[in-house]
C-alpha cells in the first residue's frame, strides 16, 4: 500500500524540486479535501451502525463512527423486530414546517443541517441505525500512513496538486493547464470505474 512519503516522493520527482517538500505535502491534502465529498468506487461505505438515543433528535455527524459527506440511506431497526425502516430524506425546511414542537416516537424522517443529522421526532427508544453513504477518507497525516487516496485516487491527487503547486509556488501556468488536464483525465477515469461496479438495470415505476 502506497504512503504519503510515496506520494510526496513521486511528486518531488516529477517537479524535481526536492526543496517543496512542505507544500508538496499541504497540496497533496488539499486536493484529498477538494474531492472529499465526491463518489468514487473507493469511498462508498454501507451498513455503518450507529445508536440514535432515546430522545435525540440532533446527531453531530462526527459523532457517527465514520463521517458521511454524502447520506445515500439511513435505515432504523425496531427492537426485536427482524427488518429494517428507511428513513426518508427530507429538507430542513420541511422538517421544521412539520411541527412546532417534535413529537416522541420513532423517527420516520431526517435531514443534514449545519454538520447534523436532524431527526423528525424524538426517538421514543434507543434504535439501531444502518447508515450508507460516502465516507470521509483520511488523508494520512503522518509520512508512513497509507490512504485510499494515495493508491486507487494516486492518480487524481497526484495531478491535482501539482496543478496547485504549478499555479501557485513554481508560477508556471502553462505546466498547471497541462496538470489540469490531466487532473480531469484522472476523474474521468475514476468515474468510469464507478460505472463499470454500478451498472444495473432500470426499475420499473410503482403507481
Amino acid at each position: 500500500m502506497a504512503t504519503l512519503a510515496d506520494l510526496s516522493g513521486r511528486i518531488q520527482d516529477d517537479l524535481d524540486r526536492a526543496d517543496l517538500a512542505l507544500q508538496i505535502g499541504q497540496a497533496i491534502r488539499d486536493a484529498v479535501e477538494h474531492y472529499e465529498s465526491e463518489r468514487f468506487a473507493f469511498n462508498e461505505v454501507t451498513n455503518v451502525t450507529a445508536t440514535f438515543g432515546s430522545g435525540a433528535d440532533v446527531i453531530p455527524l462526527a459523532s457517527l463512527p465514520v463521517y458521511l459527506t454524502k447520506i445515500d440511506r439511513i435505515r432504523l431497526q425496531v427492537s426485536g423486530a427482524p427488518t429494517l425502516t428507511d428513513l426518508i430524506p427530507r429538507d430542513y425546511a420541511w422538517l421544521m414546517a412539520g411541527q412546532d414542537v417534535k413529537a416522541i416516537c420513532r423517527p420516520g424522517e431526517y435531514c443534514v443541517y449545519a454538520e447534523q443529522l436532524q431527526l423528525d421526532s424524538r426517538p421514543d427508544q434507543a434504535y439501531l441505525a444502518v447508515l450508507d453513504g460516502v465516507q470521509r477518507i483520511s488523508t494520512a497525516s503522518a509520512a508512513t500512513d497509507s490512504s485510499a487516496w494515495f493508491n486507487e485516487g494516486r492518480h487524481l491527487v497526484r495531478a491535482r496538486a501539482k496543478a496547485d503547486l504549478y499555479a501557485h509556488v513554481v508560477k508556471a501556468l502553462d505546466q498547471a493547464q497541462v496538470m489540469t488536464a490531466l487532473e480531469q483525465r484522472a476523474f474521468r477515469s475514476l468515474k468510469q470505474k464507478l460505472n463499470a461496479r454500478n451498472a444495473g438495470r432500470i426499475r420499473p415505476t410503482i403507481y
